[in-house]
């Protein structure tokens, strides 16, 4: 696969994870009223207990995905995304992982995700990775969790 480096978003990353983000919605045709925060997502996922990571090849952006605080017990994972010709080689697993070692690091015990219904391929990944179906309350700063006919969610608890 080459050098892939896994960092924090910066300033200068803005446009280009715009730009990733959107190209992602595009591709699945993903209804756009939940494409929130990606203008400036270094500042949406800009909270003291969140983060948003960005893989790179060279400067080409190929993966992202961010944590979000809920409460002080559970954080979103959001806008996880891999480019279609990076998929099936475990850059999802990497990031992930980085993703839920910062997650303990600030102490949350869960991890809550939405995935559109019709994401095989995410359902599959993620309970390979240990999350569970579940039914969440519905929460103001997680606008897909009042959209059940839409979504379906997963929650992973951190051990």
């Amino acid at each position: 696969m080459g050098r892939i480096r896994i960092s924090k978003i910066k300033d200068n990353d803005q446009e280009k994870a715009y730009e990733f983000c959107l190209s992602i919605f595009n591709e699945c045709n993903w209804d756009k009223k939940f494409a929130y925060g990606l203008k400036n997502l270094r500042e949406f996922f800009g909270k003291p207990r969140e983060i948003f990571l960005l893989a790179k090849k060279g400067e080409r952006i190929i993966a992202c995905g961010g944590l979000k605080k809920l409460s002080n017990r559970e954080a979103l994972l959001k806008r996880f995304y891999v480019a279609k010709s990076f998929r099936g080689k475990n850059l999802a697993g990497l990031i992930l992982e980085k993703i839920k070692k910062f997650a303990k690091e600030k102490n949350y015990k869960d991890i809550v995700l939405d995935i559109y219904r019709d994401n095989l391929r995410a359902k599959r990944f993620f309970q390979r990775q240990g999350f569970l179906t579940f039914s969440p309350t519905s929460y103001e700063k997680w606008p897909e969790s009042k959209h059940p006919e839409i979504f379906e969610f997963r929650k992973l608890n951190l051990k």
